[in-house]
């Protein structure tokens, strides 16, 4: 989840406009509400209008948004054990 970037949100990964083309000003990455979802939950929310699709994100802004997830303390801890056992370790 990305939000817009206030005085009390997570600033382990800040995001400005530029960084993807979804972003309009500066954001942060919320990884306390991080969840984990299966393939049919994304599909079911994409087909309900509760989700969307958005374009890729670069490698480089998804680096920094992985390393973000398993170096913030306020990622869900069975988020960050699932995501550290799943990410490609360079």
């Amino acid at each position: 989840m990305i939000r817009t970037r206030h005085s009390y949100t997570d600033d382990t990964v800040i995001l400005s406009a530029g960084d993807h083309p979804f972003l309009r000003h500066e954001s942060a990455v919320h990884y306390s509400a991080g969840e984990l979802w299966s393939v049919d939950k994304v599909l079911r929310g994409i087909k309900s209008g509760g989700c969307g699709l958005e374009r890729d994100a670069s490698a480089a802004v998804l680096a920094r948004v992985r390393a973000g997830l398993l170096s913030s303390p306020y990622t869900v801890a069975h988020v960050r054990e699932y995501c550290h056992r799943q990410f490609p370790t360079p």
